[in-house]
């Protein structure tokens, strides 16, 4: 497999305004955190906000995060592929960035699922030599992509039993009854019909009420940027039994969620076999598709089937006591 940035320096759809700002409407005004407008323009690209959260389950900081993501026990939906685009802009470099910031009483800068490029890093290596920062890596996790390709090939280089599972037992399905594919115009109706699969699944829903706003937002926003969404049902003889939650934006599709009925045909994998009609559809109109990062209940599935993967890492850039504490403990 492939390990590479799969991003150019323009963006992410997860620093998208959609994103950011439905992000700051629903959240922005929690009172877990303290929003920071840092442009004073109302722009919510460029906000950060601070939050009070214990390290270690005891020890009290003052975190400093992007808006658009959560941290430590303040848990909104995950974005990824995230970067200081909108910042470096407005302030014309990383050191004017950070003598903004450092107005603020904060213990560290947080930089959640971001890209480890060698530039970025070296640029944060720099950063912390001069400023004084102790740089921990808090986390780091590969995010999966098919990349745009023939799907006739992409299928020759899976192994039998992984083409089996997400694409040749489709004709075993069909004998269970009638296949469709039926899209969605409701988000509100595919995020509850998401919450139900995970409840059964997981014991858990997929969505609280605050994310499913929030997410009812950006999929209304991101058509203005370019961007389609796609809720998608497989039913069989009407019977729903799997859900996709989808995005497409700048050539690529993003697998953002999914739910299935587990079990509903004994051995046949209800999720997978949606899932890879949705990257046949996807390869077959000359998009890639995003799995993003995160694996499933029982294995690592998204290895199995990427071409591509990219490190995300979060960074705490550590000051004060806590840069100390960081050096003799690592990470948070």
């Amino acid at each position: 497999m492939e390990s590479k940035s799969v991003l150019s320096a323009s963006g992410s759809l997860f620093r998208t305004r959609a994103w950011v700002e439905s992000w700051v409407d629903v959240w922005g005004n929690s009172p877990r955190i303290q929003l920071i407008d840092l442009g004073g323009r109302g722009d919510a690209l460029e906000m950060m906000y601070l939050i009070r959260h214990p390290l270690k389950g005891v020890l009290p900081i003052r975190s400093l995060v992007i808006a658009g993501y959560g941290h430590a026990n303040f848990n909104p939906p995950r974005g990824e592929y995230n970067n200081l685009n909108s910042f470096l802009q407005l302030f014309g470099g990383m050191d004017a960035l950070v003598k903004e910031i450092s107005r603020f009483s904060w213990s560290q800068w947080v930089l959640t699922d971001f890209c480890a490029e060698h530039d970025f890093e070296q640029a944060l290596a720099v950063l912390s030599g001069v400023q004084g920062f102790t740089v921990v890596v808090s986390k780091s996790e590969a995010a999966y992509r098919i990349g745009a390709t023939n799907f006739e090939s992409y299928k020759k280089q899976l192994s039998s039993s992984i083409r089996a599972k997400y694409f040749n037992r489709r004709t075993k399905l069909v004998e269970q009854g009638k296949l469709e594919l039926n899209e969605l115009t409701s988000s509100a109706d595919c995020f509850g019909i998401l919450n139900q699969f995970h409840q059964l699944r997981w014991g858990r829903p997929c969505y609280s009420p605050q994310s499913m706003d929030f997410f009812s937002l950006f999929v209304d926003r991101i058509r203005s940027e370019g961007g389609t969404p796609v809720m998608q049902l497989m039913q069989v003889d009407g019977e729903i039994v799997s859900v996709l939650f989808d995005i497409v934006w700048q050539g690529v599709r993003y697998n953002l969620q999914s739910g299935y009925a587990e079990g509903r045909y004994g051995q046949l994998a209800l999720g997978s076999l949606h899932l890879g009609f949705a990257i046949q559809h996807a390869l077959e109109n000359g998009q890639g598709y995003d799995l993003l990062a995160g694996m499933g209940k029982h294995s690592n599935y998204k290895e199995k089937i990427a071409t591509e993967s990219t490190s995300l890492k979060t960074y705490c850039l550590a000051q004060g006591w806590l840069k100390g504490l960081y050096k003799i403990y690592g990470k948070n």
